[in-house]
């Protein structure tokens, strides 16, 4: 039951289809935000407009692992978002149905995280009745997005092992 469970999740993923993302979700399912623990989104209500947020993103969708047992499952791809690469890993805790009831977002490289910060914070403010949050967070993220873009090209390779 549970690799029915992922396998869903994974497809609506693939093909953009909220309807069949709910149906892997429990009524009352919380997903927590890959940014901060201050954020989580309870219920299909919540849901269903950040998953349209994160289709309307996400491109190049791949996943690679989907491991664990019938309680909790790990799946991981890589994806685009603002022509930036990142890699998602989400702990799935699953009912005794099977659907999932909590899911623990984790986004790499930075600038794939700041990339899906810039691209879903405005979109999900905005979806939300909150058009001054959105018009802030569109504004607010654009330095930071330059600087981690110029950090990871530039000052971040200098950490790396010396090659000849």
């Amino acid at each position: 039951m549970s690799t029915d469970t992922t396998e869903r999740y994974r497809r609506a993923i693939e093909t953009r289809d909220v309807a069949l993302a709910l149906s892997a979700f429990a009524p009352d399912a919380v997903v927590h935000s890959p940014l901060t623990s201050r954020v989580r989104f309870t219920g299909h209500a919540e849901l269903e407009p950040l998953l349209e947020v994160a289709y309307a993103h996400l491109r190049d969708v791949r996943f690679h692992t989907d491991t664990g047992d019938a309680s909790t499952r790990v799946v991981v791809y890589t994806a685009r978002v603002g022509g930036e690469e990142m890699e998602e890993a989400a702990v799935l805790k699953l009912d005794e149905d099977g659907l999932i009831t909590e899911a623990t977002l984790f986004v790499r490289p930075l600038p794939g995280l700041v990339a899906l910060m810039d691209a879903f914070g405005p979109d999900i403010a905005r979806r939300n009745g909150r058009t001054f949050a959105a018009r802030l967070l569109n504004v607010a993220t654009k330095p930071l997005l330059a600087m981690v873009r110029s950090g990871d090209r530039h000052a971040v390779p200098l950490a790396g092992p010396k090659r000849p």
